[in-house]
């Protein structure tokens, strides 16, 4: 009997049905019969074709074992065993075995009560974390609103679920409250940054794929409507006391709009808030788009989205609110038209795609079952403006711009370098610095100006130049519809300069950010990375002033130095020193004896009081690793580990430099980083069996012996495996990931043969190979004979040639032959491949075994060769 089962190895997920073939092979020479069994195994998780099967000889049948572990079942690896047995004589067992491997799947649930709440300052929400996955889940609560206003507090700030388990947790949400106006809504984001399980106080990462816009999907959301501490309707109140006796008529009518505009703008919060929760409940069709700034083109969250038959506009059909990327879908949308209309705190209505009212919006015709997709609009604020003074020794005859953030800058600062006036006189001209200009005006000598109609919400950058000063750069967050006031600006004179290089250990250091500030006067340069690698230059600086100068670098150490410049005077050769402010190591694992790039190996780094782990890569860049960010200098322990591998350590230093130490090189650590070869943490045994003189040999030029069973014992495990009976493979045995230890090796082959014993001890990552020969399997010969001294009148003594022996089991006497043959010329007869036991010869002249009424008692023994056994006949 031979078994083969396929795959060895079976990721499955719960579930899901994983199949399993199972081959069985009668290699005996009559029809057998074999009963198979899943061991191990729940029986609720495993269905098989069928549980016993016939066959005959030489034939193979495929059965399928379908494999569907239930949802929820812990990550991890199970081993189980196809388990055939032979239902005919010999009887005997073959065991496979198989290990089902269950991906992690980390799967959380958040949910929050109340979804909406309106305070003032503060806002205090329940939030329930619950572990849907089948894996353990540590983590830690963050939140974020896309104005970066409101700061979180989370109570308890870190969860470690199991699977099944859920926690509640306190979130304050916290934010100024605005002084006057309409309240705020303000869409909060929540998310769970997973820790891994051996790194849960170290930084959070998240497992959340990040969305094609580089943002982070939210789990949850919420709505926190923040009150103004002065609404619109007492500012009005309080106008209309101070002026009731003249105006009162229209200050009450004005006082009515206001209270109507503030009870709008609450109703409209509140319909923001509520609005996911409202949605057409009937049809197969649907909408959806984005909403993003007319300003800055960035994604608007809130926006109140809401769907309209198109010929009735008084009531839609259908509503919802865009999420934190300005995203908005509606479906179960019957066939027809429609019109769309978005409405947000702070912003003019639009009608799709950019209509002021219902009767100019573009009509939406929708087919059954079609999904309209690209309704993108750009949404408008109530305009601003903006109000405020320049000031400086002489500010008369500057030029204000109001002016986009250009892509890619982040701070005023780092703008204030590209700024260079115009040097002819009398013209000023707008700062080539990225940004589209807005608005220009002019700077009388009161410095101030006011610039309206601004467009909003944005961010602007307000930059005043003058010939001959230094241009002064200060960024500003205009909110819709804000009217900001008291907005300074000051003007210094800018023919100072300070230039010079930076350097590192190594040489010459490009890409480092060089600021100089100087009361509110900043200016700010980035070292050069191609020509002149590392040289700067800050331009434009009031003199004389004294001024701080910071160069920063990620991965080095700020520097900072100041600097007094005398009037108009252009300070050269300064030279700045970095050193880096954190180490990286990097290396690749690779495993013994193939030198094979080892995926998925667990690498940990430790100095006593901050341990980092990383993984190896299992794509691209196979078996490599890096981690960086360490302090240095400092001495780190590396371990290496997976858990089919021995784990090694290995330690290390590093410099000031961040440069690994040379009492740290060797032959797995070098100045480039750390490579280490890892043994198995299992062993192997391979082998061959060889047999002389019979048994089922599938090669005779090398007696090597298929079919031969190879157990391997120590204490209570046990491993079996049945060697190849099929070229090139013939008589090989293999066993892997063999814990280490000593074990008895035992080889059968049938009952007719002795079996071969031995003792072999297994060390972690070897190899052993043992080369069995077993002894010949059992035979029996001998002569049928005439006569007794009983014999019959006119028989010839002597030989009786082509006489029939029947060769039986003593048990099975006389109902079932268990060979049979035929004397040759000299009354000869040989059975070859026999098994132990206890047997009775017959002979007779014909081929029915009921004429061998002669018979003669044997018994056989493991390997035994009986010769001259003799049947004696009397005819």
């Amino acid at each position: 009997m031979r078994v083969d089962v396929l795959p060895r190895q079976v990721s499955i997920t719960p579930g899901l049905r994983q199949p399993v073939t199972i081959t069985i092979t009668n290699t005996t020479t009559v029809i057998g019969g074999y009963a198979v069994r899943i061991l191990g195994a729940d029986p609720g998780w495993v269905e098989l074709e069928a549980d016993e099967i016939s066959l005959f000889p030489d034939e193979s049948r495929t059965l399928t074992a379908t494999v569907m572990p239930p949802r929820g079942l812990p990550a991890g690896t199970r081993r189980i065993a196809v388990q055939v047995r032979e239902l005919t004589p010999p009887e005997s067992s073959t065991i496979v075995e198989l290990d089902l491997t269950v991906a992690p799947s980390e799967v959380v649930q958040l949910r929050i009560d109340p979804l909406a709440v309106t305070a003032g300052k503060q806002a205090t929400f329940s939030i329930l974390v619950e572990n849907t996955g089948n894996t353990r889940v540590r983590g830690q609560l963050s939140a974020e609103d896309p104005e970066s206003k409101v700061a979180f507090r989370f109570e308890p700030d870190r969860v470690l679920l199991a699977p099944g388990e859920h926690a509640l947790v306190d979130m304050r949400a916290k934010s100024r409250r605005p002084f006057i106006g309409t309240p705020r809504v303000r869409i909060l984001s929540i998310f769970l940054d997973q820790n891994a399980d051996d790194a849960f106080f170290s930084e959070p990462y998240t497992d959340a794929a990040p969305s094609p816009d580089g943002e982070r999907d939210a789990l949850a959301n919420a709505t926190f409507v923040q009150r103004s501490v002065l609404g619109r309707g007492a500012l009005s109140l309080l106008g209309l006391l101070v002026a009731v006796t003249v105006f009162a008529i229209v200050i009450t009518i004005a006082l009515s709009r206001l209270v109507g505009q503030t009870a709008a703008d609450r109703d409209l919060a509140l319909q923001v808030a509520a609005a996911r929760n409202s949605a057409a409940t009937t049809g197969t069709s649907g909408v959806a788009g984005t909403v993003n700034l007319l300003t800055s083109g960035k994604p608007v969250a809130g926006v109140a989205v809401s769907v309209f038959t198109a010929d009735n506009i008084s009531s839609p059909v259908a509503t919802t609110a865009t999420n934190t990327s300005g995203a908005y879908r509606v479906g179960n949308l019957a066939a027809g038209k429609y019109k769309i209309s978005f409405r947000g705190a702070g912003f003019v209505q639009l009608w799709y795609p950019g209509a002021a009212s219902d009767a100019d919006a573009t009509i939406v015709t929708l087919d059954a079952g079609q999904q309209q997709a690209g309704l993108d609009v750009r949404l408008g604020g109530v305009p601003a403006s903006i109000a405020g003074k320049v000031v400086g020794d002489d500010v008369s005859a500057a030029t204000l711009f109001l002016e986009t953030v250009p892509t890619g800058t982040t701070t005023a600062a780092a703008r204030i370098a590209a700024l260079d006036p115009s040097t002819t006189p009398g013209v000023v001209a707008p700062p080539d610095n990225g940004g589209a200009v807005v608005k220009t005006v002019p700077i009388g000598s009161d410095g101030s100006f006011s610039l309206a109609s601004v467009p909003s919400p944005s961010i602007y950058d307000l930059v005043v130049t003058k010939t001959g000063y230094a241009s002064s750069v200060q960024r500003i967050d205009i909110g819709a519809g804000e009217n900001r006031t008291g907005v300074q600006l000051t003007l210094s004179k800018g023919d100072g300069l300070i230039s010079g290089s930076v350097a590192s250990a190594t040489g010459p250091l490009g890409g480092v950010t060089l600021t100089a500030t100087s009361g509110q006067t900043t200016a700010s340069t980035v070292s050069l990375t191609d020509t002149g690698i590392g040289t700067f230059t800050l331009r434009n600086l009031p003199t004389p002033a004294t001024f701080t100068v910071v160069a920063s670098k990620d991965g080095f150490a700020s520097q900072t130095l100041t600097l007094t410049l005398a009037a108009g005077q252009k300070l050269t050769g300064v030279g700045i020193t970095l050193s880096q402010s954190a180490g990286a190591v990097q290396g690749v694992v690779t495993t013994e004896p193939s030198n094979a790039r080892a995926p998925g190996v667990a690498v940990t780094l430790t100095d006593g009081l901050l341990t980092v782990q990383t993984a190896t890569e299992s794509t691209g860049d196979v078996g490599a690793w890096r981690v960086t960010g360490l302090p240095i200098p400092g001495t780190y322990t590396v371990t290496f580990s997976r858990s089919d591998l021995a784990p090694q350590t290995v330690s290390l230093s590093l410099d000031a430099a961040g440069n690994i130490t040379p009492g740290s090189l060797g032959a797995r650590i070098t100045s480039d980083g750390v490579s280490v070869s890892l043994q198995s943490s299992t062993a192997t045994v391979t082998g061959s069996v060889t047999q002389k003189g019979g048994g089922t040999v599938c090669d005779v030029s090398s007696n090597a012996l298929g079919e031969a069973t190879v157990t391997l014992q120590s204490g209570s495990s046990s491993y079996r495996v049945t060697s190849a009976s099929v070229a090139p493979n013939c008589g090989k045995f293999r066993l892997e990931h063999l814990p280490p230890g000593t074990y008895t090796m035992t080889v059968t082959a049938g009952s007719g043969t002795s079996p071969n014993s031995q003792v072999i001890t297994l060390q972690a990552g070897g190899t052993v190979n043992r080369s069995v020969v077993l002894s010949q399997p059992a035979s029996m010969s001998g002569t049928v004979e005439c006569c007794t001294t009983n014999q019959a009148v006119g028989a010839e003594p002597g030989p009786r040639a082509n006489w029939h022996v029947f060769l039986y089991l003593q048990s099975q006497y006389p109902t079932q032959v268990a060979q049979s043959t035929t004397t040759d010329q000299g009354g000869a007869f040989t059975f070859k491949d026999i098994d132990a036991g206890k047997y009775i010869l017959a002979a007779g002249p014909t081929a029915d075994p009921a004429n061998a009424t002669n018979t003669t008692p044997v018994t056989v023994q493991p390997s035994d060769q009986l010769t001259g056994v003799k049947i004696m006949v009397s005819q």
